[in-house]
Formats: C-alpha cells, sequence, structure tokens
C-alpha cells in the first residue's frame, strides 16, 4: 500500500492570484504561499483506481504557518466521492493551530514527520474506504468560505498527502 502525494502546484486553489509561487530548494518543490484572501478554497480530485483496493485511506495538507498569519484560526476539511451531492459544508473543522485543543471539537495539527527540525505540519482533512477502486473521483477540500469579511494570510501549502491507514 503506498501513500499518494499531490504538490500544491496541483492543486485546485480559488483566487490563485491571491498566493506566490515560491521553489523550497533545489529539489524543484514549488509551495503555494497565501499573500491575502477572503476566500480560502484548497482542493484537488484523484480517481479512486489509482488507489489501493479494499484500503482505507486519510488525506493530510501539508502546510505551515508565517508568524504574521491572519485569519486562519479555522476551515472545514472534507473528503468526498464527486458523485454524491453535498449539502452545504459538510465536513470537520480544521484548526491550524492547537491552542484550542482540548477546548473545542474538532481536528488539529501535529507534525507532518518525525524530523524536529521539520516545520511542516499537517491537518487530517478526512478518511475514505476505496473499496474496489471502481467509485470513480474523491474530492479532497480545506474551505473557509464563510467567513469572507476576515482577511487571510500567511499559509503556506506544500501538498496534500493521501495515506493507507
Amino acid at each position: 500500500m503506498v501513500s499518494k502525494w499531490i504538490d500544491a502546484k496541483d492543486l485546485i486553489i480559488a483566487f490563485v492570484d491571491d498566493w506566490t509561487w515560491t521553489s523550497l530548494d533545489d529539489s524543484g518543490i514549488e509551495v503555494a504561499e497565501l499573500v491575502r484572501t477572503c476566500w480560502l478554497d484548497i482542493s484537488t480530485t484523484i480517481d479512486t483506481k489509482q488507489l489501493t483496493k479494499k484500503t482505507s485511506f486519510t488525506s493530510y495538507l501539508v502546510f505551515k504557518l508565517k508568524e504574521d498569519s491572519h485569519g486562519l484560526e479555522k476551515a472545514i476539511g472534507s473528503v468526498r466521492l464527486l458523485k454524491q451531492e453535498i449539502n452545504g459544508h459538510e465536513g470537520y473543522n480544521v484548526y491550524f493551530s492547537n491552542e484550542l485543543e482540548g477546548k473545542t471539537i474538532g481536528r488539529f495539527p501535529r507534525r507532518w514527520s518525525d524530523n524536529d527540525s521539520d516545520e511542516w505540519m499537517e491537518i487530517k482533512l478526512g478518511e475514505f474506504y476505496n473499496n474496489l477502486g471502481n467509485d470513480g473521483e474523491i474530492e479532497i477540500s480545506l474551505m473557509n468560505t464563510k467567513d469572507v469579511f476576515t482577511p487571510k494570510s500567511g499559509l503556506i501549502v506544500k501538498g496534500i498527502e493521501i495515506r493507507p491507514t
């Protein structure tokens, strides 16, 4: 069973002009940095045929926050089959900081790797079961489109990782 990685450059990002793109290092990996927007909407799709059959998967946003980040307290993370209808903003509350952990219900970030010097964090966006790989496309998303009066900035996105659970 293999993880699937989706680079930031391959994500669907609403209002892409509100983001800047930077190469991390000589690896050529580009990350997206949110400069300023009021509408946070990041998503991707993946065909279930590309994933191991009869396996549970969890998807994670891999990110870090700049010290002067703003308006990024909470968003909605979700995973769904594209052929399913959606009713509003279904999903889980996702928090970019651990300040409210234990005080509220939701998903909180943790270090992305075991390397203490690595600043990248991950947030669980959702999980799904890939039965026979014939369910079509899965959509994975992170959004905050309700709180449009609060400008958001300082989020740096590396990508989305889909791992067997």
